[in-house]
């Protein structure tokens, strides 16, 4: 009798053991925390700048609530679309990322698919209050009325000029408009004993980054295509040639081309700026940071806002860069990835964004921040950039247009080609309204079908 109840206590401590172990097992599998992959594009200071964003989130609220962010840096912005894309035509969501970040050459292919969650959406849900999110960067990102992706890596453009060969050329302050910019280069520019030119006033040929703007803001506020850049629908022709903004900006242009102190660059132009090839470029607000460390103790560097066509151009600049999209990949973490976003546009973090990489505070609250203020006292070239966006129309906006890399090159050969074959404005106006009407005339079809 003995021996059986001690057998039964034995096998009786063996089993509660058992389940003990059994539950000591389970414990951590239910207490793993929820990984959110996001793919990204950045490089550099982006990306030492996406690392630490994502390090603070996991050290701080990703650990209080059992979320861990893991960022895949997945190449340039064409690289993360491409990879996605594979994906989707595949008619799955397996593989999906979470988040991932695209430019604005990817919208076209996210903005209607399946597995696309707007991030207003996750907003109202969240009981988040988008007027934190600036007008022009929440409305850069809204597709009929619905703003699909937080923006994040959010840029302006604007001028860069060389202050030590203004003060040597006898010129007062940066051109405003286009006339003025043909007046400045051609007192910039310089030349050696045999009449070669060592230095150009300005560097630049027109492609669709800058054409957003010198032919926007002129009237206020115009658009390249219909469907208001491409923001209520797909873009079925542009406008441009019927509303005379590229004949105007076309006629300014071969003006400033007429001056020879245009140099018609089209890659590394930070280069020649920084070198002091060349004393003015136009370029994103996001390049700030590395153009100040290229450049060095060469010259004083000044910066201005973007050149106005004529003085009626009064639209001012769009926001351009990066925005985060949210998407549906089985594995129900819509809430935990709504939390990171939330946390990397928040005021602190889009301050320290901005200070590292010098893309624009998104959120509208870190303008208030004693912090914000004390940074641009000591770093008064940043604030210039930050005014002209504020005083700028956020209707202003940029294209979300098929065959984006076609209508790219074609506005860059087009340009060139009017100047050096000495065509005329209208001449170029038409060939380009044809050549890029087609491309979207394609681009409808194709999707009727």
């Amino acid at each position: 009798m003995k021996k059986t109840a001690i057998v039964i206590l034995v096998l009786t401590t063996l089993f509660s053991f058992s389940l003990f172990a059994q539950g000591q097992k389970e414990t951590p599998s239910e207490e793993q925390p929820k990984v959110i992959t996001w793919w990204h594009y950045g490089s550099g200071l982006a990306g030492e700048a996406t690392d630490a964003i994502v390090e603070e989130f996991n050290d701080t609220v990703g650990k209080e609530k059992n979320i861990r962010v893991q960022a895949v840096y997945q190449g340039k912005a064409s690289d993360v679309l491409t990879k996605l894309k594979a994906i989707f035509q595949s008619g799955t969501n397996n593989g999906l990322p979470d988040l991932v970040q695209l430019d604005g050459s990817g919208v076209l292919d996210i903005r209607d698919n399946e597995y696309l969650i707007s991030m207003e959406e996750l907003a109202k849900e969240d009981g988040f209050d988008l007027s934190e999110i600036l007008d022009s960067a929440r409305l850069s990102v809204t597709y009929k009325d619905q703003m699909i992706a937080m923006p994040f890596n959010s840029s302006t453009i604007m001028l860069y000029y060389n202050k030590s060969a203004f003060d040597e050329a006898g010129i007062s302050r940066p051109p405003r408009t286009l006339d003025e910019l043909a007046q400045a280069a051609a007192k910039l520019k310089k030349t050696d004993a045999k009449g070669k030119v060592v230095r150009y006033g300005f560097a630049n040929v027109p492609t669709t980054y800058e054409l957003i703007v010198w032919l926007g803001h002129q009237n206020r506020v115009s658009y390249l295509t219909d469907k208001k850049n491409g923001h209520t629908g797909i873009p079925t022709k542009v406008l441009f040639h019927e509303n005379g903004t590229m004949v105007n900006f076309l006629t300014k242009w071969k003006d400033l081309y007429a001056t020879g102190s245009l140099e018609n660059l089209t890659s590394d132009v930070n280069g020649a700026f920084a070198s002091g090839r060349v004393a003015m470029m136009v370029g994103s607000t996001s390049n700030l940071s590395t153009i100040i460390r290229l450049v060095g103790d060469r010259f004083e560097l000044g910066v201005a806002n973007f050149p106005m066509v004529d003085e009626n151009a009064t639209g001012g600049v769009n926001v351009g860069g990066g925005a985060i999209y949210a998407l549906d990949n089985g594995l129900d973490n819509n809430e935990q990835a709504w939390q990171f976003v939330k946390f990397a546009t928040s005021k602190e973090q889009q301050l320290a964004w901005h200070i590292a990489t010098g893309y624009f505070p998104v959120n509208a609250q870190t303008y208030t921040m004693k912090e914000f203020q004390t940074h641009l006292e000591a770093n008064p070239l940043y604030g210039v950039a930050i005014r002209q966006l504020r005083e700028s129309d956020p209707e202003l906006q940029g294209v979300w247009i098929p065959s984006a890399y076609q209508v790219y090159y074609a506005f860059q050969t087009g340009i060139l080609k009017m100047l050096v074959e000495d065509r005329t404005p209208l001449e170029t106006s038409k060939s380009l309204e044809k050549e890029i009407n087609t491309y979207l005339e394609d681009y409808v079809r194709m999707t009727q079908q």
